[in-house]
């Protein structure tokens, strides 16, 4: 332990770093453990030894934290804002519903907590199975430590975010696709017998539609309302404009194996991840990103 930590004062005054940059006080114990989980993170070899190659990484990484901190908006009184990393970023949409807020609700587990940036490369777009946000909540609590999602959209539109979008959220079936993604869970009891509530509950019916998932065409189903497509647009373009995820959805209607692998950087569908999903069949999102690029 002495060699590592002497190592890391030698290579501190060679390279110009120090134990702040990690959040460490001193060369002690502590530096060598944040290091060896900067490493683990980093996919580099966990010895805790900030040598060259470390460093590299470590340069790269305060540049990023240093350029999102320039590309953080002031919000204006009276004007919504989603949640990344503890600070606010503007949408225009003028139903959101944050944890703090009246009415707000935050998951207390079934996610991963971090404190480093991430890097999130995706987002995710998934039905709930659920006849409001609410209740889709309430259904990912009560499985404890197995599901959580970031935002939800409900029928009237209104978004509710449930989760900072720094914190990796499990939702998409795959590891390698959270720990790149943010989700959306987007209010629809998908099955057809449950119009009657719509009715009744919402005041209007749900359009009714079908489409074509792994090369098999589903059965009619229900679709989603026009404010809720408008409200997934508005978060679309809150989440592209504020973690630069690129305006590009995959073509098919399947697996594609880059999505799949964590390696896609865009928007997409639960049914592009893994093949047991059908969600959210019927959504256009191609047509929605180029929208969003058409009024850019």
């Amino acid at each position: 332990m002495t060699d590592k930590i002497f190592y890391n004062e030698s290579s501190a005054m060679s390279l110009g770093w120090e134990p702040s940059w990690l959040g460490a006080k001193a060369f002690d114990e502590s530096l060598i453990r944040k290091i060896r989980a900067f490493q683990r993170e980093n996919g580099l070899k966990a010895d805790g030894l900030l040598g060259p190659g470390t460093f590299r990484r470590l340069v790269a990484h305060r540049e990023a934290q240093e350029d999102y901190d320039k590309a953080h908006v002031e919000i204006q009184p009276g004007e919504k804002a989603i949640l990344y990393k503890g600070k606010k970023f503007p949408i225009k949409w003028d139903k959101v519903v944050l944890p703090s807020d009246p009415g707000g609700m935050q998951h207390d587990n079934g996610y991963q907590h971090m404190k480093r940036k991430r890097n999130i490369s995706m987002f995710v777009a998934h039905w709930d199975v659920c006849l409001n946000s609410k209740s889709c909540f309430r259904v990912l609590n009560k499985t404890s430590r197995s599901a959580s999602i970031h935002f939800a959209i409900d029928n009237d539109g209104t978004i509710y975010q449930f989760l900072d979008m720094n914190h990796i959220a499990w939702h998409a079936s795959k590891r390698s696709v959270n720990k790149k993604s943010v989700g959306v869970e987007i209010s629809n009891a998908y099955y057809e017998k449950y119009q009657s509530w719509y009715i009744k509950n919402v005041g209007q019916p749900r359009p009714l539609t079908t489409a074509t998932v792994h090369g098999k065409k589903l059965g009619r189903f229900l679709g989603f309302y026009d404010v809720q497509k408008e409200a997934l647009k508005a978060l679309m373009e809150a989440v592209h404009n504020c973690l630069d995820i690129p305006l590009e959805s995959p073509d098919g209607d399947t697996v594609v194996r880059e999505v799949a692998s964590g390696k896609y950087k865009g928007f997409v569908h639960h049914f592009n991840v893994v093949k047991n999903k059908i969600d959210c069949a019927g959504l256009n999102l191609k047509k929605i990103v180029k929208e969003i690029k058409d009024e850019q």
